[in-house]
């Protein structure tokens, strides 16, 4: 019998290193667009205690890779997929104390995936 979660993602730690400094350089933007190790499309995050069956449901998306992730239970960390047409290809578990982000789950293409922070210190997707 084959094992429902063979194909796990893990958090990718030096992917995640590179966004935590990212978001910390004290930069007016972050462009996670520039992100270029691997391929990807989309961004997806997360907030803390996020139900991933529900994304799955709201959004259309296969999530089973995601599946033994623990977003639903922490408050401590946001959950950043990275997509590539859809499918989860890496994921990154960063600290909520880089900053809160306005726009969790929804998906947002690769070349729009530019940040500025708020007075406020959270991370607003640029319009």
């Amino acid at each position: 019998m084959a094992c429902h979660y063979s194909n796990q993602l893990r958090s990718d730690r030096l992917l995640t290193e590179k966004i935590e400094a990212e978001f910390s350089s004290g930069k007016n933007i972050s462009d996670l667009g520039k992100i270029d190790d691997f391929e990807w499309t989309e961004l997806l995050i997360l907030a803390p205690y996020t139900s991933i069956d529900a994304v799955e449901s709201e959004l259309d998306l296969d999530l089973e890779s995601l599946e033994k992730n623990n977003i639903e239970y922490l408050d401590s960390i946001y959950l950043l997929v990275f997509l590539n047409q859809r499918k989860p290809v890496k994921i990154a578990e960063v600290s909520i104390r880089i900053g809160s982000f306005t726009n969790p789950g929804q998906i947002i293409a690769r070349n729009r995936a530019q940040f500025t922070k708020t007075q406020s210190g959270s991370n607003q997707l640029i319009e």
